[in-house]
């Protein structure tokens, strides 16, 4: 009986994922000509619709739903490290130029760089930090730890967090694995979202001041 339904759950996980990679897809492909560029809004609601839909994926995400941890003090140096150390990583790249996108570099030093219109900056400090935590810190993240040490499960997170934001491949391996220690002393989210949160309207619009 156990074996079963172990079996449905692989099967009804391994759907979720494969229809979370179409739907992300179409979305991405179409965003411009079907969306008019709210890809990123219809996306998140798929994205959601199908997290909660699926049983096995939805027991796993809404335990981790809670604010408790921002009672305990150390969630708030939790956030405070999860911004400042890939703060410091970015500007000591951008110093000795290493690390990141040479192009983005060179249109920083030289004042290029406008950084996001209202619209999109909304998109990359909501919209994006929710359904990038739900997945990464929550869902990948969260099932690994049944199956493989903390410190793989991290790696591992960390190393597909990366890949999706090729410009930034290793400041956002270095983040990911920040969010994912965050996510893994609070059994929470909610702060790794927060964190995120703060982090993308820094490199979409508070780097033109700091």
């Amino acid at each position: 009986m156990r074996s079963s339904v172990i079996k449905i759950n692989m099967l009804s996980n391994l759907l979720y994922i494969v229809l979370l990679l179409l739907t992300g897809y179409g979305v991405g492909y179409y965003n411009s000509a079907l969306f008019r560029g709210f890809g990123n809004l219809v996306w998140l609601v798929i994205f959601i619709f199908l997290t909660f839909y699926f049983g096995s994926v939805r027991q796993l995400i809404v335990p981790l739903l809670t604010f408790k941890p921002f009672k305990n003090p150390k969630t708030y140096l939790y956030i405070l490290g999860g911004v400042f150390i890939p703060f410091l990583i970015l500007k000591l790249s951008i110093h000795y130029e290493v690390l990141m996108d040479r192009r983005l570099i060179v249109y920083y030093k030289n004042g290029l760089l406008d950084g996001l219109q209202p619209y999109p900056l909304i998109e990359a400090v909501l919209f994006t930090p929710i359904w990038e935590e739900l997945l990464f810190r929550g869902v990948l993240f969260f099932a690994l730890l049944k199956v493989v040490k903390p410190i793989c499960a991290v790696i591992i997170t960390s190393v597909i967090f990366s890949l999706f934001h090729p410009a930034y491949l290793l400041l956002m391996l270095v983040a990911g694995i920040v969010l994912a220690y965050i996510a893994l002393k609070t059994k929470s989210v909610v702060p790794s979202m927060v964190t995120h949160s703060i982090w993308n309207l820094y490199t979409g619009k508070l780097f033109l001041f700091l």
